[in-house]
């Protein structure tokens, strides 16, 4: 199976540690892409990895989609790498095999550890009981994998594999991947709802480990972060289940909303004055979310995407 790596970054200080994590995958990829935007000149980058440059700044959807569309026809998985991720080195290998095995799975990931420690940032991608985006697992102690695959409900674009054939089938009808409204964050929520759509799985291979360092990009954002994180969980959810599913379920969404933002206010303050304009804006985007066109049948319960 012929893969890539699409990496995206602004320059992120843990590049180059993140490119040396792929440069010594045992099972080497065929193509390597970083994606930088919001310098005037694009990082120097080793030897054999192509660099796509903008001096705008583009958002993790928009620079993961200039990255497929610059990917040679013969790819046929394609890595998806935060700059501040590192990839153990059989992590490549261990996640092709389980494309190559399981072939009704669109996507795959291993376990993100947080940092040096020994906790878990996440094991894939589900909602709660509030409707919230959540990394599964995360927060919770590290240890020795267990062997034998586990189906999730999603992936986590920190550090995934997908199947080109699936992200194809995926595409929105202006012919991009991902959705660029989104900009960053919950992005990879709603791919890994549009694959479900079409009857794709998702499935965790725990004895592929990648350490996570953490949101290098989020602290530059400030009252953007909050924005993205509040408005965009109700595009994925307009975006993808039916409006009765919404309607059945607006109290527990509701609450999830007050959740999420006294959570992101405990890291920046901003959350509280950006939380009043997201709710002045929602009628907005919930409608444009519910008529955007996407491929498959809208999921009929919140619970269709939980662990």
């Amino acid at each position: 199976m012929r893969t890539a790596f699409i990496i995206p970054t602004l320059g992120g200080p843990s590049l180059s540690s993140c490119l040396d994590a792929v440069e010594d995958q045992e099972l080497a990829p065929d193509e390597i892409i970083v994606v930088s935007s919001a310098s005037e000149e694009g990082p120097e980058l080793p030897e054999g990895i192509r660099l796509l440059h903008s001096k705008k700044r583009l958002g993790f959807a928009s620079a993961v989609n200039r990255g497929i569309e610059a990917l040679g026809e013969e790819i046929e998985a394609v890595a998806l790498l935060n700059d501040d991720a590192f990839p153990e080195s059989d992590w490549l290998e261990a996640l092709v095999r389980v494309l190559d095995q399981e072939k009704e799975c669109a996507t795959v990931q291993g376990i993100v550890l947080r940092g040096q420690d020994e906790k878990i940032d996440g094991s894939g991608l589900g909602l709660d009981a509030f409707g919230l985006p959540v990394q599964l697992d995360r927060g919770e102690d590290f240890r020795e994998p267990v062997s034998g695959l586990r189906r999730i409900p999603g992936v986590s674009a920190t550090a995934a594999l997908y199947r080109r054939e699936a992200l194809d089938e995926v595409r929105l009808n202006d012919g991009v991947l991902l959705d660029q409204s989104f900009d960053s964050y919950h992005e990879d929520v709603d791919l890994a709802l549009r694959l479900a759509r079409l009857g794709w799985t998702a499935l965790l291979q725990p004895g592929a480990i990648c350490r996570h360092r953490g949101s290098y990009t989020g602290k530059r954002l400030r009252w953007r972060h909050p924005w993205w994180v509040l408005s965009n969980r109700w595009r994925v959810l307009a975006s993808n289940f039916r409006a009765s599913a919404l309607l059945r379920a607006a109290p527990r969404l509701l609450r999830g909303e007050l959740r999420a933002i006294r959570s992101l206010g405990r890291e920046n303050a901003l959350a509280f004055f950006v939380a009043p304009v997201v709710a002045i804006c929602l009628p907005w985007i919930l409608l444009r979310s519910f008529l955007r066109p996407s491929p498959g049948v809208r999921l009929r319960r919140l619970e269709d995407f939980r662990p």
